[in-house]
């Protein structure tokens, strides 16, 4: 479920700009948020919000960063098919 987690990650990647990097190993993962991908400038905000908007939606989830711009994810050994699921829909509208 990792690589799968890692996959659709990296789908949201591409599809939004603000997302300027995707990184991790097994359960254990990050995305990185930046004002634009050029510059690279740390997106605190931006972090910040889809933090907001995704706890609306029903998921909780932590943010770290030296600047707060990053989202980390541990699930438990226990996540299902249907959680990671869950995660990358609610990512998906909390970051859109």
């Amino acid at each position: 479920l990792g690589e799968y987690l890692l996959n659709g990650l990296r789908r949201l990647q591409e599809k939004y700009p603000v997302i300027g990097e995707v990184r991790g190993r097994g359960l254990m993962l990050g995305i990185e948020f930046v004002k634009d991908r050029t510059s690279k400038a740390p997106g605190r905000e931006e972090c910040a919000q889809a933090v907001e908007n995704a706890r609306e939606l029903g998921l909780l989830l932590g943010k770290g960063g030296l600047w707060g711009q990053t989202i980390r994810f541990a699930p438990p050994m226990t996540i299902t098919q249907a959680d990671a699921e869950f995660l990358l829909a609610v990512l998906d509208e909390a970051v859109g």
